[in-house]
C-alpha cells in the first residue's frame, strides 16, 4: 500500500479513536502507534527510506510530556529533505489558542491542523487532500 499512518500521542483513548476511524476509512492501512513522541522520531530515522510508502500521513499531538510536537517537528525538520518529503504531518489538538494555531503555522512541517478527536468526515477530506496531492490509487 502506498499510503501508511503513525500516530502519536500520549493518551491511550486518542489512539484508539484515530486508529478507529483510520481503519473503518480502509481496513488495509497500516497503522503504527507511539506513545513517545521521541520514539516516533527514532522509528522515522530508521525506517523513514521504505520505497514501498509513497506517503506516511503523520498525526501528531501537539501538548504530551517528554517530547512534545513542537519539539518533535523542530528534530524532524532536521531530518534528510528525501525523509520529510515522505510525511504528511497533521498536528491534532484539543487547543482552540490563537498562539498555538499560530505556532503550529509557523512550521513548514504541519500541513493541517485537526482538533481532537478526529471525525470520519475530517478524516476523508483530509485523505482525499493527501490522495490528490500524492497521486496515490486506491
Amino acid at each position: 500500500m502506498e499510503l501508511s499512518f503513525i500516530v502519536i500521542d500520549d493518551t491511550e483513548l486518542d489512539h484508539f479513536i484515530a486508529r478507529k476511524m483510520i481503519t473503518n476509512a480502509n481496513s488495509a492501512f497500516h497503522v503504527r502507534s507511539f506513545m513517545d513522541a521521541s520514539q516516533a522520531l527514532e522509528h522515522i530515522m530508521v525506517d523513514g527510506h521504505d520505497d514501498s510508502i509513497k506517503v506516511v500521513l503523520l498525526f501528531l499531538d501537539i501538548y504530551m510530556p517528554l517530547m512534545n510536537g513542537f519539539q518533535f517537528v523542530e528534530a524532524f525538520e532536521k531530518l534528510d529533505q528525501a525523509i520529510q518529503d515522505k510525511y504528511y504531518i497533521v498536528a491534532l489538538t484539543s487547543s482552540i489558542e490563537i498562539s498555538d494555531i499560530n505556532r503550529i503555522s509557523s512550521y513548514h512541517s504541519f500541513r493541517a491542523r485537526i482538533t481532537k478527536p478526529i471525525t470520519a468526515d475530517e478524516l476523508k477530506e483530509l485523505l482525499n487532500k493527501v490522495i490528490d496531492e500524492y497521486g496515490i490509487s486506491m
